[in-house]
């Protein structure tokens, strides 16, 4: 049997590993981050990277730091505005390899997983926060079960990732990043457990895994 298509396209090659050391340079040089654990990412093979979410920065910043690129989602409107604003949003997030994804209906977040599935079948990292949203106070929420489906699906290794800090170089309502310091830590991989029936309580417990590390990694720091 063939395999499809894929439907997302993703930045390769020596000119955009070169523009993504020049970024994590000048991201080492402007804010000095803390980043461990970089050995629990597996250097080849699909890899789901859960992580908590703090700031608007966080999806760039892991990409670059990590080993190997990270694929995030992207809000539509990132990929879709008017003028030279448009323009610039829409190079860079697709320079970084996020793609757009719609927010607001079953059928969105349905698509949403694919495109994280097409990923992974290409044997690439997804990124995703199971929490699905930034936090406003630092706590860790509950998790979502997409990240769990996606490797029970595809059988790729979970890393969880705790990330402290990003929300002071980059809050909420700032425009720009300040040069201020942050922690990534990426945790111990969890294998993807081979596919269960009932499906439901798999999701959920290894679900609870996923939450549970990422708290461990951020309770540490």
């Amino acid at each position: 049997m063939s395999t499809p298509e894929s439907t997302v396209s993703v930045p390769s090659g020596r000119s955009y590993e070169a523009m993504r050391a020049a970024f994590r340079r000048s991201i080492r040089l402007v804010h000095r981050p803390t980043v461990t654990g970089l050995e629990n990412v597996p250097l080849t093979g699909p890899v789901i990277i859960a992580s908590n979410h703090r700031s608007f920065v966080d999806s760039v910043y892991l990409s670059a730091l990590s080993p190997r690129q990270v694929c995030f989602m992207a809000k539509e409107e990132y990929f879709t505005g008017k003028g030279p604003k448009g323009l610039a949003s829409r190079t860079f997030f697709q320079a970084v390899g996020s793609f757009p994804v719609r927010r607001g209906s079953t059928a969105d977040a349905v698509k949403a997983l694919e495109d994280g599935e097409d990923i992974l079948r290409q044997g690439k990292i997804f990124g995703i926060y199971p929490e699905g949203t930034r936090t406003r106070t630092g706590a860790i929420g509950t998790g979502k079960t997409g990240a769990a489906e996606l490797a029970i699906r595809t059988g790729a290794t979970i890393v969880p990732v705790g990330i402290m800090g990003t929300e002071d170089v980059m809050a909420v309502e700032q425009r720009f990043p300040r040069p201020a310091t942050f922690t990534v830590r990426f945790g111990e991989p969890i294998p993807a457990p081979a596919r269960q029936q009932p499906a439901g309580p798999q999701r959920r417990a290894l679900t609870a895994q996923i939450m549970a590390a990422i708290a461990e990694l951020v309770d540490d720091a």
